[in-house]
């Protein structure tokens, strides 16, 4: 059974596979990229916790503004994105 933290990371990356443009907020990562209108506490921090990872990993890019962070697609590795949902879609 796949995780909730994999699962989010799964949508966040399917969402900006199809808009590479997108940048937002984790609050708006839940509502637009993840798919999640009514969320509590343990989807923010699993969401938050998704984020980092893909942070980490370089596949995504956080910039600090004055409120929140901004969340986008690092575009250098969406090729590597694309061959990893590719993949994953296949173990399924």
């Amino acid at each position: 059974m796949i995780s909730r933290e994999a699962d989010f990371q799964r949508r966040i990356l399917d969402y900006l596979v199809r808009h590479p443009d997108a940048k937002d907020t984790h609050e708006g990562v839940l509502t637009w990229w993840i798919g999640q209108s009514s969320r509590g506490e343990q989807d923010e921090r699993d969401a938050v916790a998704a984020l980092d990872q893909l942070v980490a990993r370089g596949w995504l890019m956080k910039r600090r503004t004055a409120t929140q962070p901004l969340y986008s697609l690092n575009r250098a590795h969406l090729e590597a994105i694309r061959t990893y949902l590719e993949q994953d879609q296949r173990t399924k």
